[in-house]
């Protein structure tokens, strides 16, 4: 599957949704499958389900063939091995259609013949979770083996939380799925049941037998499937052109997530952009420090000195950052033979960090690192320029 622009999607687009759940299998057998299919036109917010798949497929990492996206709901969030994954819901591509497959635990006691029907599904696919590595997968790992059966081997493992922290944490002030799928997929949920009320709601189920208790569960996982769905295609979407997003983004997280694939290009347009966007020093020291690294990955050393140069006339107050940006402004004159500019710019440096070495507000430990740094960088300079 390439990247060109007339690829298109492996899956054809649908007329429109077919979300009504079916019910497969007999609770009589103490596991509960409950199926509902979603065609590819359906929408969920300002998303559409056919484009982001086909975002993923244009993507050229993600065979939806084979790719399974997985939610939990537990008896508790802490985990361990009382914890019980009393629903798994999972979705799949099938044909035309998004099908989402929810395994509904109706008596404890039938927990192997959930898992084993789980483990039928899971084999040799790829999987999708959002914080899957540190909750869902764990804990059905878990429950496997204290059912006595072998844990699914799995292809891959794919957990969107760890874009969408760098994508949104920063922006929005969390990285939650329910703040994400109302700030970014546009699809604020109302009347959804929070988190924290469903091991007690399954607890009642198992008291009453009542499964009504249980509906709004249902649809809580279901719609969290859809938001896992759409969250990965929008995250591909976005990772292949940022400038196009059209939605809430952090830059500094996009550029280190495309330097990570290699993208180095398209790393350096982003944390460009970011540095433009802030004046929080620190924050403005590690992004440039990204920032010239990416230049230099992309093979233009040139433009890594360059941006040292800019903002060491750019970031004219006097502290820690100039002082930083300094330094490296010498180093890279002195790279180029310039010696009469390093030095000019590490004696600028180290006066600098003298005078805020007498500053009780800065750690001092620091400074005369950086201060020492600098001695010996203008004796080696005097030895080169003599």
């Amino acid at each position: 599957m390439g990247a060109a622009g007339t690829a298109r999607p492996a899956v054809a687009p649908g007329s429109g949704p077919h979300p009504s759940p079916g019910r497969d299998a007999a609770p009589g057998d103490g596991v509960e499958v409950v199926r509902a299919r979603f065609g590819l036109g359906h929408r969920h917010g300002r998303c559409v389900l056919g484009e982001a798949l086909a975002a993923l497929v244009l993507d050229g990492g993600e065979d939806i063939a084979r790719t399974l996206w997985l939610d939990t709901e537990t008896t508790g969030l802490a985990g361990g091995t009382g914890t019980y994954a009393f629903l798994v819901g999972l979705a799949y591509v099938d044909g035309d259609v998004l099908v989402t497959e929810q395994f509904l635990l109706r008596r404890l006691s039938a927990e192997p013949r959930l898992l084993a029907a789980l483990a039928a599904r899971l084999g040799a696919r790829r999987l999708v979770t959002f914080n899957g590595r540190r909750f869902d997968w764990p804990i059905l790992e878990a429950r496997f083996v204290l059912a006595r059966q072998s844990p699914a081997v799995l292809d891959a493992h794919t957990d969107l939380i760890y874009p969408a922290r760098r994508l949104w944490h920063r922006v929005l002030g969390t990285h939650r799925l329910s703040a994400i799928e109302a700030e970014v997929l546009g699809a604020p949920r109302d009347g959804d049941i929070p988190g924290w009320e469903i091991p007690m709601r399954y607890v009642e189920y198992l008291r009453t037998t009542d499964r009504a208790v249980l509906n709004p569960i249902m649809t809580h996982n279901r719609a969290d499937l859809l938001a896992l769905v759409l969250l990965h295609g929008e995250v591909a979407r976005i990772l292949r052109a940022p400038r196009a997003a059209g939605v809430p983004l952090d830059w500094e997280g996009a550029g280190v997530l495309l330097g990570r694939q290699g993208r180095h290009d398209q790393a350096v347009d982003c944390l460009a952009r970011a540095v433009g966007e802030t004046d929080e020093p620190a924050a403005r020291w590690r992004i440039l420090r990204r920032l010239t690294r990416a230049h230099r990955l992309v093979g233009d050393p040139d433009g890594a000195r360059a941006r040292w140069e800019a903002e060491a006339v750019a970031w004219r107050r006097p502290d820690r950052l100039r002082a930083h940006v300094l330094e490296e402004v010498a180093k890279g004159r002195a790279k180029q033979g310039d010696i009469a500019g390093a030095k000019a710019a590490t004696e600028e440096a180290l006066a600098l960090a003298s005078w805020l070495n007498r500053d009780a507000r800065f750690v001092p430990a620091a400074l005369s690192r950086l201060a020492d740094r600098l001695r010996a960088r203008l004796a080696r300079l005097d030895d080169r320029h003599g």
